[in-house]
């Protein structure tokens, strides 16, 4: 399992840690998500921070080889109707790049409806792999 961040000890990784990061990671993608995925694919996570997360994004998860989650941030998504196809075309390309199946954007619930008509366009010209969640 590859999980950055993690709390350090001479001992090494606090196990239960991980067990509480692997479940919610697990919980947020199924139950907040709709992710079909078993959950053996939970077995394997990286999160990517800053410059190592695609496109206009400051974290991504990556879970089991199978599925991208990018969270949007909002604040770098100005002028929004430049950079929202612009993190749509880097998550597809990084999805692909890497052989995930599924790319999942979350952004705030704060995206506005017309914004959200746009990005539903937008998301038009694109496989069915790719979905867009609001959350707060």
């Amino acid at each position: 399992m590859i999980l950055k961040g993690l709390t350090m000890r001479k001992s090494g990784i606090f196990f239960e840690e991980i067990d509480r990061f692997v479940g919610a990671v697990r919980e947020f993608a199924q139950d907040g998500l709709g992710c079909g995925c078993p959950d053996h694919v939970f077995d394997q996570i990286r999160v990517l921070r800053g410059e190592a997360s695609p496109g206009l994004t400051n974290l991504s998860v990556v879970v089991g080889e199978r599925l991208l989650i990018l969270f949007g941030d909002y604040a770098r998504l100005d002028p929004f109707d430049f950079e929202m196809p612009r993190l749509i075309l880097s998550g597809i390309t990084y999805r692909d790049s890497i052989g995930l199946n599924r790319l999942r954007i979350v952004l705030p619930e704060k995206v506005s409806i017309e914004q959200r008509a746009k990005i539903e366009s937008e998301l038009k010209k694109y496989d069915d792999r790719v979905h867009v969640h609001y959350m707060s």
